[in-house]
């Protein structure tokens, strides 16, 4: 997968946690793609950390099924990132 210039991944996210970045969603496939461009155009920066759809709570069938990648999404306004 190719991400887009303003996302990152990440393996772990207790540091991003620290550091005024929050959780915004679990996500994959073309649905992961549509919201990492809503969020360049809200002014946000991303960071994924990849998932194992089989250890993933939840609805997760349909990754599973197909063996599609899935996402954790974590989020922090560019702005916030300029006043450093």
């Amino acid at each position: 997968m190719k991400l887009p210039p303003h996302c990152r991944l990440v393996d772990k996210h207790d540091d991003l946690l620290r550091n005024g970045w929050r959780e915004a969603l679990i996500s994959g496939g073309e649905h992961l793609k549509r919201v990492l461009d809503e969020y360049l155009d809200l002014g946000f920066e991303c960071a994924l950390q990849e998932l194992d759809p089989f250890q993933v709570e939840g609805c997760a069938h349909c990754y599973k099924a197909e063996g599609e990648r899935l996402f954790r999404v974590f989020v922090r306004s560019k702005k916030k990132v300029a006043k450093r």
